[in-house]
């Protein structure tokens, strides 16, 4: 297997013509994501998405968002890391999520965090390989789900 690296992806990556751009095409088709949704996501300067290359191929894929709170320097919270199926247990999601903890680190984050089930062992043990721990034992997410979400757009 050759190298694979890893990086921020741009907006300006997305309307481009190259095999770059082929090769995200393809990885966001396997995995469900609307290329044009992610073009507005990368619009606000908050949301941020990664990528792992191998051999020319779009490999894996992460985005989160910059937490600014009133108490702390910003926060990178990572809402999904995913490698393509046939990319799996090749080390690829490691060494994203390790690229993405390292930028975090170098770019004024106090901290980044995930969010997983304890039974999911394999991401469990990415983030912790990574340095995570989990700071909390009992903990709670709740969920409010709106009707028709989907339909409307949120005003900035």
């Amino acid at each position: 297997m050759n190298e694979i690296y890893c990086k921020l992806l741009k907006k300006e990556m997305l309307s481009l013509t190259d095999s770059d751009t082929m090769a995200l095409d393809v990885a966001l088709k396997e995995l469900e994501f609307d290329k044009a949704r992610l073009y507005d996501f990368l619009e606000y300067p908050h949301n941020l998405a990664f990528i792992a290359e191998c051999n020319d191929d779009i490999c894996g894929f992460a985005y989160g968002y910059s937490l600014i709170s009133l108490d702390s320097e910003p926060q990178l919270f990572i809402y999904s890391v995913d490698v393509l199926e046939r990319f799996q247990n090749m080390g690829i999601g490691s060494k994203l999520f390790q690229y993405i903890a390292d930028y975090s680190e170098n770019n004024g984050f106090s901290e980044c965090f995930v969010i997983t089930s304890k039974d999911n062992k394999r991401a469990c043990r990415i983030y912790e390989k990574a340095g995570g721990a989990s700071d909390y034992e009992n903990e709670i997410v709740y969920v409010i789900k709106h009707k028709n979400s989907e339909n409307k757009r949120m005003e900035v």
